[in-house]
């Protein structure tokens, strides 16, 4: 059976031309880096987020060392929540090497002294970058972000490195 006998069906059903289906590619691609890095940069922001709230946390148990023991921990792995399961090692800080590992951020006591501490909370994200450090100390009420360009993802420096 012909095109003609079967109503014509045929002559109007093309399909998608090569250079349609590039620009619909080109577009996708556009897209796409525009968005890939504004995803990265907000994952990156909530485990930066994350890494403060710990910080947080872990100024108030430096905080109630101090109440109990009359000076600051002087290791990150004197605090409850950086210990894995072993309590009694609290008083002094002695057999506390089993140190729970955070997901993202390394934490330390970067100072211990007097009635001053400093609490760091450090992680080296892109080979190019500075690395994210976020400190809380004796003195601040909240973490501070000491390089604020550690963050952000540069899709070129991605592709090219």
């Amino acid at each position: 059976m012909s095109a003609e006998k079967r109503g014509n069906r045929f002559c109007c059903s093309r399909g998608f031309t090569l250079a349609e289906l590039m620009v619909v590619v080109s577009i996708v691609a556009i897209l796409a880096s525009v968005a890939v890095p504004a995803y990265i940069n907000y994952v990156n922001r909530a485990k930066q987020s994350e890494a403060a709230s710990m910080l947080m946390t872990a100024r108030l148990e430096m905080e109630e060392f101090y109440a109990d023991n009359g000076h600051y921990a002087s290791t990150i792995q004197c605090l409850p929540s950086f210990i894995a399961g072993n309590t009694a090692c609290l008083a002094d800080c002695s057999g506390c090497a089993n140190a729970s590992k955070p997901k993202f951020y390394t934490f330390s006591v970067a100072a211990a002294a007097g009635n001053t501490y400093r609490i760091e909370a450090d992680r080296k994200i892109y080979g190019w970058a500075a690395t994210d450090v976020v400190t809380v100390s004796a003195a601040t009420d909240t973490p501070i972000v000491q390089n604020t360009d550690a963050l952000k993802f540069s899709i070129f420096q991605w592709l090219f490195d």
